[in-house]
């Protein structure tokens, strides 16, 4: 019996023996983050808090929404989110666009939502940053679109952004034209602090 016990044990050594030399890719992630109960209170320059927020755009012409190009727009809107009581550790602060409905993601552009009564056709919207240091067109739905960053000065910071009507990534001239009609469409966006 002394024996088998023995050899049971020696034979199971070996076999983690061998399974240690089958696993020697091993590696170690540390993941560093921190929690607070408190971010920044984020408003519009309406001073509407943002959790919710409807952006007016103008009334354009059709001729107008194809006579520009997605990095320029038309019946352009500025709006701001406006960041107030931030926590004196946090710095930077930064805002990520996505839309699970209406991203067009072939330009970063917003869909037209289609089951608005009486849509328009082959509209998108824009949104571009609108500040001093840059213009550019923030592409939604894309990698790396928090292209705009706030300095928060005495737990204040601003971020500012105008939005347009484009024609549709569909949009094809004399044959899949622009219709006249409303244009809705919407956009989640997500603060990330330093």
């Amino acid at each position: 019996m002394f024996k088998k016990t023995i050899l049971a044990t020696a034979v199971a050594v070996m076999a983690m023996g061998s399974v240690s030399v089958m696993a020697a890719d091993v590696g170690l992630i540390t993941f560093d983050g921190a929690v607070t109960d408190t971010t920044c209170v984020v408003t519009t320059n309406n001073g509407v808090e943002a959790n919710n927020v409807t952006v007016t755009l103008p009334v354009v012409k059709v001729s107008d929404v194809e006579g520009t190009t997605v990095d320029k727009g038309v019946g352009s809107k500025e709006f701001e989110l406006h960041l107030s009581e931030c926590p004196d550790t946090l710095t930077k602060a930064t805002a990520t666009f996505s839309s699970q409905q209406f991203a067009e993601l072939t330009n970063g552009t917003l869909k037209a939502d289609p089951t608005v009564a009486g849509h328009a056709d082959n509209v998108s919207l824009a949104l571009y940053n609108n500040t001093s240091a840059s213009s550019d067109r923030v592409l939604i739905g894309q990698p790396g679109n928090d292209t705009q960053e706030a300095t928060l000065t005495s737990g204040e910071g601003t971020l500012a952004y105008r939005v347009a009507y484009v024609p549709s990534a569909d949009w094809v001239k004399g044959t899949n034209d622009v219709s006249s009609g409303k244009v809705s469409s919407n956009v989640t966006f997500t603060m990330s602090y330093k």
